[in-house]
Formats: C-alpha cells, structure tokens, sequence
C-alpha cells in the first residue's frame, strides 16, 4: 500500500504523524513528503472514481478506526461527557457547601454550649513580712515552757481534694479552700515556731501525703479498683486522711489542729465554728481547746471592724444531726472509731472552720493582710493558752 492511502481511507484525521526516528542512526531515514492538509468541506477521492461517486456519499458510513488501523492514528475516546463532567462538578460544589455550612453551625452550637470562663483561684494574702512593719514575728519571745510540745498542723483539701471553690467577682476574688488552708498553716507555723513549739505540717504547699493513693486504712478499697468516679474519690479522701493521721501520730504530736474554710451553697451563711470529737479519753482536752481558740477568735475578728457570725463550739454529734455531710467528713482526723479508719489520732485535737468562703464579706476578710493577722495570731494565741492553763493544773 502506498501512501495515498491515507488520503483515499481516511481523509478525515488530516496527515499522519511524524514517526520517532529509528535507534539505529547510522541508517540514514527517507524523506516523507507530507501533503498539504485539505479542507474538512471536501472529499478527495480518486481520479478515476470522482465522476462514479457523488460527494458527499449519501448510502455510505463514515468508516471508523479498526483493528487494522495503526495505533498511533486511533482517536482516543473521552469515557465521560461534558455535560457529565459539569454535572459532577456540580454536585461536589453544592456538597461542599453543605459541609461548610454544617461545620458553621456545629460551632457556633459549641460556642454557646461553652461556659463563661471561671476566674482561676489564687492567693491574694499580702505577704507575711511588710516592710513597712518589718518582720511581724520579730516581736514574739519563746516561751521554754512550749520548748518540747509539738503541734501537727493539717491544711485541709490539697492535690485532687480541692475543698470548697468560689467564683471571683468585684466584691471578692475567686478562691480555693486547698490553697487557704495552705498559706494559713504555713503562716500560724511560722507563729507557733517563734513561741518556741515544735511544728510539723501534714503537707506544706499544694500537694497530698498518700501520693501513690496506696491503701492506707487498709480496707481493700482505693482509687485505682473503684467501680464508680464517686467511689474513687472516697477511697482516696479516706486513704488520704488516714496518712496524715499516721503522720501526726508517728510524730507524737501532743495537738492536732486541721484547717478549714466553710462553705454553703447559701451566699448568706457566714461566719466560723470550732469542733471537737465526742467519745474519746481526750474528748474533755479537745473542747478546752476549741474554746480557747472559739474564745480569742472573737476577739480578734470583732477588733477588725467586720461583723463575723460566731458559730461557736460544735460537737461531731450536731454534724451528724444536721446532716452536714461535709463538716462530718472533716471530723474523720480528730475523731475515734469510724468506718474507713484503721488507726484514730492519739492526742488531742480539734477541726476550725475559719470563716466561710462562700460568703463576700468572709471571703473579703479572708484574702486581707488584717483578716490573715487576726485569725492566725487567734489561733496561736489560743494554743499557747491551751499549754499554760495545762501547765497551771499541773
């Protein structure tokens, strides 16, 4: 076949290809005259049959590629349509948007879902030493007669035990119970060391005993093979304080004094109470000190000029009573038999809520450098009148 088969066959696809050159370049390639391209209106036939066959063909098919075809002149064949195309590209625009639109309002769902960010608690206690006074502890003399007696401090709550919390606002700032009691007892250490006691803290800064939350009171029960979140945090509050009730008794402590804030779901309910553990054989040496300590703390937070509600001295049997789940639990460190516990404290000891942070005007006093004075100077006062009434009965 020669080359004017191309145009005899298939005048349609135009001229053929340039083929790639051969590999062997020594060879030297023929030159191909290419014809010069017509036009798609006419039909080049052959001389001889140009008057034979009309144009264009009326009865005669256009011819398609076939297999005897070469490959290199096949048209290729689009397998999609452009109007498929456009539809497709539609769709996935109009599915974008929908997704896009979803995602809009999923957020705005979870912005209104989110609470108002909470005021983080922190200590606002002016610091111990004012350099406008100087060292407030420069004036206390040691007393020999307290040389010897130790004083095991608890700050109540610490580490997951939070205590009770308030949400800051422009009356009083946002506090936590862990952390108050912290900085007390750190403080009324500082003053019970200058008086010639020797302190020892269940935990100094914001952190627990029981760290590795092992069964302390070994009743088979802990944080870790608790079934509930509830049970867990039982388990470990009980663990916990039984620790530092090991604590205390491991330093023969001659007091236990544990630290607290009160709170109430009434912003109403304010003011301080003092508590003792009924049924032991130090139950009389307990009450004798919270009201010593009941007794100077009146004096000194009336002194401030704020009106503080006394509680008074309660007994564990008016927690029970009144139902006070909270104050209750708190008493597990001074009193006697009680489940969870496997080892009750061997001296004296007492529970002071001091003040009540749920309340404005507490929580105004609490975070005050006279607040701070008043109450610890109270209590540490109250602890070395303890020791010289004991010392004068012989």
């Amino acid at each position: 076949m020669t080359e004017d088969w191309f145009e005899d066959e298939l005048p349609w696809l135009g001229p053929p290809p340039q083929l790639p050159p051969q590999r062997d370049r020594s060879r030297p390639v023929p030159e191909r005259h290419t014809p010069p391209r017509r036009l798609p209106t006419t039909m080049p036939v052959r001389a001889s049959a140009a008057a034979a066959i009309p144009f264009p063909p009326e009865h005669v098919p256009p011819r398609r590629p076939t297999a005897a075809v070469p490959p290199f002149v096949r048209i290729p064949q689009n397998p999609v349509s452009d109007g498929a195309a456009s539809k497709w590209i539609g769709v996935a625009l109009i599915m974008l948007a929908g997704m896009l639109a979803f995602a809009a309002i999923m957020r705005e769902s979870r912005n209104d879902r989110e609470p108002a960010p909470v005021p983080v608690a922190q200590l606002v206690i002016p610091a111990a030493t004012d350099p406008s006074t100087g060292d407030p502890l420069a004036g206390i003399v040691p007393n020999p007669a307290f040389s010897g007696k130790v004083i095991c401090l608890d700050a109540a709550h610490g580490g997951f035990d939070r205590g009770f919390r308030r949400t800051g606002d422009t009356s009083a700032p946002a506090m936590e119970e862990a952390l108050y009691t912290a900085a007390y007892a750190r403080e009324l250490a500082g003053q019970l060391g200058a008086m010639g006691f020797t302190v020892v803290l269940t935990r100094d800064g914001d952190v627990v005993r029981n760290s590795q939350f092992q069964d302390v009171n070994r009743d088979s029960r802990t944080r870790e093979n608790a079934e509930t979140d509830a049970d867990a945090q039982r388990n470990a509050l009980l663990d916990e304080m039984q620790a530092r009730i090991d604590y205390c008794n491991d330093q023969r402590a001659n007091l236990l004094v544990s630290l607290h804030f009160d709170g109430s779901g009434n912003p109403g309910e304010s003011g301080y109470a003092i508590w003792y553990a009924e049924g032991r054989v130090d139950t009389g040496e307990s009450q004798r000190l919270a009201e010593s300590i009941d007794r100077q703390l009146a004096q000194a937070l009336g002194a401030t000029g704020y009106t503080v509600v006394d509680g008074g001295v309660q007994s564990e049997s008016v927690a029970v009573t009144r139902g006070n789940q909270m104050v209750y639990d708190s008493l597990f460190m001074i009193t006697g038999a009680r489940d969870g516990l496997k080892d009750p404290s061997r001296m004296p000891g007492i529970v002071a809520d001091l003040l009540t942070i749920s309340n404005t005007e507490d929580a105004r006093l609490l975070a005050s450098g006279a607040g701070r004075t008043a109450i610890v100077s109270a209590v540490a006062q109250a602890i070395g009148a303890y020791f010289d009434t004991t010392a004068a009965n012989g």
